[in-house]
């Protein structure tokens, strides 16, 4: 498995001899969180999806508030103020987690210039040729392609795996890996999309793509759709997630002989 993520000013990737396997997948990974810690240029880069999920949260709790408090005011005015503040925090209670999903959820898609420049300088340190560049919407609305595509494919599963274990707990032995596995593929599509999709690749390509690498594409995605589980962790290693996935696909490409 090639190291030329790990060190500063690496060299372009050698062509592997076999298809990348499960570890190499999940050396890409690895890789990712490498390149952006060895890199002190790309940490304005890596720290904007979190910036961007903390800005729309804190803009958008602050709109529903104060339309919310108006409200309330105009409701009690000056009597029984004791209620009126009440009903002040129950509201904010009830309304900030709204706001905290409305901001992580579109953090990423909004943060699809600032990856997207994430891929191009780990494909460029790889020798891999520039691609034509791209404005910012065109970033977010790929982005949000990719998610779109995860989600419609991921959630109905998921749906069918967590319904079979509620009703017979016992298969929990099965669902629960399959799980996992489909974890996994949706997060090393959603990530693996942004390197696809700078090269201007259909979306049937890129899912054939996917299909054909699923060893490489579970190992890589094992670690994020573990991460997955835990609220909001997935935007902490978004940068590193697409370095390694820039990474990953460059170095299929090679085997394939599809590598520009």
């Amino acid at each position: 498995m090639s190291s030329a993520l790990s060190r500063p000013g690496a060299g372009p990737l050698a062509v592997p001899t076999a298809r990348p396997s499960f570890l190499d997948g999940a050396g890409a990974l690895f890789a990712g969180f490498r390149f952006v810690v060895a890199r002190p240029s790309v940490w304005p880069l890596a720290i904007v999806p979190v910036t961007v999920a903390c800005l729309v949260t804190a803009g958008t709790l602050g709109a529903v508030l104060h339309v919310a408090l108006s409200a309330i005011s105009s409701a009690f005015g000056a009597h029984v103020p004791a209620l009126r503040v009440a009903a002040e925090i129950i509201v904010t209670l009830l309304l900030a987690p709204i706001a905290v999903v409305v901001g992580f959820g579109v953090a990423q898609p909004l943060s699809g210039p600032a990856l997207n420049r994430i891929v191009r300088r780990v494909e460029g340190e790889l020798g891999a040729p520039a691609w034509a560049p791209t404005n910012s919407i065109e970033d977010v609305l790929r982005a949000l392609q990719s998610i779109a595509i995860a989600y419609s494919v991921a959630l109905p599963i998921l749906a069918i795996l967590y319904a079979i274990t509620f009703f017979v707990p016992a298969a929990a032995v099965v669902t629960v890996p399959l799980k996992i596995i489909v974890l996994a593929l949706s997060a090393a599509w959603d990530l693996c999309d942004y390197p696809l999709s700078i090269h201007g690749v259909a979306v049937r390509v890129r899912v054939a793509f996917v299909a054909r690498n699923l060893g490489a594409m579970i190992g890589f995605g094992f670690g994020l759709g573990l991460l997955s589980l835990v609220p909001g962790m997935m935007l902490l290693v978004l940068p590193a997630g697409v370095a390694g996935a820039a990474r990953l696909t460059r170095q299929i490409e090679l085997f394939e002989g599809t590598a520009g």
